[in-house]
């Protein structure tokens, strides 16, 4: 096998002009192929890598990994022994201003500043059909066997309300904060998508955005940069959306709550998950909105449980607060939805807790708790019914159900 590996990372290496490290759990490195390009930040090769692995990484899968100093790696785990690290690489081209705002946002030592500017500068630039072809074809050589799409294609996915048909045209870094600046009729098609309700035109669009386009919002900080960006962006495609007929309570209340999400964390791939996650969901509301009539009853309840998720919801509260029976308002509910109300409410907070697991730090219990699931084992019960995973597994390995 390690021999096998050698020659198979030599001829990865020469084709991608990419470093690749074989690494041994218990012994430590074992071979590498290429110029390992060592980041000025740490001390050694072993130190660089040990903060890709993570106990809870799946093993005989690459893993697609995105670092907050912009690097990207396939940390592929071979066997419960050997590790292959393919990388640093970048996924879109790493800009002097970026670089000045990781040295800004991780208070970094000016005398550092030369040696980043020619570490990143050393960094092959792969896209998204790139990366996935690198994984696919690193599978086969060493197993010898295709691997399954889904396996990796999983790993770019931003949302469970993402259909799986449009999954594998994603790019991690496709991100409408990359607007700004860019063509103005490119810009006015991604407006006009949102408005239309239409996912799979503007997958098309953005993949004509370029990270390198977007405009510098804050001069000293990337971090900063990148979070007004997105918080503009989630501005524009609310007007989008709203022209385009979505309840303006429901968007403004969606905007809201994403912003708070995005000032919150101070991870990047956490920043581009929470905004690629508005996107969507409310390119999915547009698009409901204006395929579905639904009566005035069911599109307040439809608006209150979206706006109270957090709260304790029932069925005769709704019925008051739109003055119709109980029983009356529950068939209505289903007849107009293909839905029962109760489940409907049920389904919503699995949806809310899901994006809890990915996005935040919250625990189980905690999670159980903001979403007034009286009971844990309760909940983790619906959640599994629901998305086929208990809570922590969802957590490790993200399963985005339609």
């Amino acid at each position: 096998m390690k021999q096998n590996l050698k020659f198979i990372s030599k001829m990865i290496c020469d084709a991608y002009n990419i470093p690749i490290i074989g690494f041994d759990n218990e012994n430590g490195h074992i071979f590498s192929s290429g110029t390992h390009l060592k980041h000025p930040l740490f001390h050694s090769i072993e130190e660089s890598i040990n903060r890709l692995i993570q106990p809870e990484d799946q093993q005989n899968v690459p893993l697609i990994k995105t670092t907050n100093y912009l690097e990207t790696f396939i940390v592929f785990h071979v066997s419960s022994t050997t590790t292959m690290i393919i990388g640093p690489f970048s996924s879109y081209e790493v800009t002097e201003n970026m670089i000045y705002g990781i040295i800004h946002d991780y208070q970094i030592s000016s005398a550092y500043q030369e040696e980043l500017f020619f570490y990143y500068s050393q960094l092959e630039w792969l896209n998204q059909k790139k990366i996935l072809s690198l994984c696919f074809l690193t599978y086969y050589l060493i197993y010898q066997e295709p691997l399954e799409e889904e396996l990796v294609t999983s790993q770019l996915k931003n949302s469970e309300e993402i259909e799986s048909s449009h999954i594998e045209q994603l790019v991690r870094h496709r991100r409408l904060d990359a607007s700004f600046h860019m063509d103005y009729r490119v810009e006015q098609k991604i407006w006009q998508c949102v408005k239309e309700g239409d996912k799979e035109k503007l997958l098309e669009h953005l993949d004509t955005v370029k990270i390198e386009g977007a405009g510098l919002l804050s001069k000293k900080s990337h971090l900063r940069n990148i979070k007004n960006q997105t918080i503009i962006s989630i501005a524009l495609a609310t007007r989008a959306a709203m022209d385009g007929g979505l309840y303006p309570e429901i968007a403004y209340t969606m905007s809201d709550v994403t912003i708070q999400k995005v000032e919150e964390t101070s991870e990047l791939q956490k920043i581009y998950l929470i905004g690629d996650d508005f996107l969507f969901s409310l390119v999915d509301r547009v698009k409901e909105s204006r395929e579905n009539s639904y009566s005035k009853a069911v599109q307040v309840c439809k608006n209150y449980i979206f706006n109270h998720i957090f709260e304790q919801i029932s069925i005769k509260d709704l019925a008051d607060m739109v003055h119709l029976n109980a029983v009356y308002l529950s068939q209505l509910f289903k007849k107009e939805t293909n839905k029962p109300l109760g489940k409907y409410i049920q389904d919503e907070k699995i949806k809310e807790a899901q994006k809890l697991l990915i996005q935040s730090d919250h625990s189980v219990a905690n999670i159980c708790m903001l979403l007034h699931f009286n009971d844990q084992s309760y909940f983790s019960n619906i959640f599994k019914k629901y998305t086929g995973l208990s809570p922590s597994q969802y957590r490790k390995n993200p399963a985005f159900i339609n």
